[in-house]
């Protein structure tokens, strides 16, 4: 029942930019924990407050640190996997595996273009497909995934770095509070300052591939002479 509470949704503004979302009363307690100050209803108040102190409370009893707790929901996307998480209890109970409102991470492949021509690649990858989706594409189906309740998007392919439209897209994800990986070969990213770019766009998470320690092999694999190395 009280989590059901939870899952209700309110508004609520932020004291230190004025701006007022619709979110759920779960999402609103953990910015309240993270130390955010917040202006919201009466009735959303006693209820945000009083998870506060549950949640607290509980965290000391298990041994744990409340400042680490605090300083891990600062990244926006640990926040919205936790609230889709107590939802999905909210709504269905405890389950075996959880149930969820919505998908915790969706895997979009971004593009069909590659920089390699790797053996195993199921999707043939090389040049874009002539009906990939347009950035407006793009855009409405990052706001649809936010109103569906995803947690986590990871960016795939083909290789999503070499996308003109890669870094508008993070940014976007970011703006949401999607927790944002991707999936890359690391061509791209072996160039310090294209991975600070992401890292700034909003990238939380990257899974890099690397088949071999020997690098003969490694570029056998990958179809790429020097791709090891780089």
């Amino acid at each position: 029942m009280f989590l059901q509470l939870g899952a209700r949704e309110v508004y609520c503004g932020s004291r230190i930019n004025g701006t007022s979302r619709r979110r759920s009363l779960i999402y609103y307690a953990l910015l309240s924990l993270m130390g955010t100050p917040l202006q919201c209803p009466l009735t959303a108040r006693f209820f945000i407050d009083f998870t506060k102190i549950l949640i607290e409370s509980n965290v000391k009893l298990l041994g744990g640190r409340v400042d680490d707790l605090r300083e891990a929901l600062k990244i926006p996307g640990i926040r919205r996997g936790i609230e889709t998480v107590l939802k999905g209890i909210a709504y269905y109970g405890v389950t075996v595996p959880q149930k969820l409102p919505a998908p915790f991470m969706i895997v979009w492949d971004f593009t069909n273009m590659c920089n390699l021509r790797c053996r195993h690649c199921y999707r043939a990858a090389g040049e874009p497909l002539p009906n990939e989706l347009t950035l407006e594409e793009k855009l409405r189906l990052v706001d649809e995934l936010d109103k569906a309740g995803v947690a986590a998007v990871a960016l795939s392919g083909g290789e999503p770095t070499i996308h003109p439209d890669y870094l508008t897209i993070i940014k976007a994800l970011a703006k949401k509070e999607f927790y944002v990986g991707t999936a890359t070969n690391g061509w791209r990213f072996a160039d310090i300052n294209e991975l600070r770019k992401a890292v700034d766009a909003g990238l939380n998470y990257v899974e890099v591939s690397v088949d071999s320690a020997n690098a003969r092999k490694h570029d056998e694999f990958r179809g790429v002479e020097g791709s090891w190395q780089r």
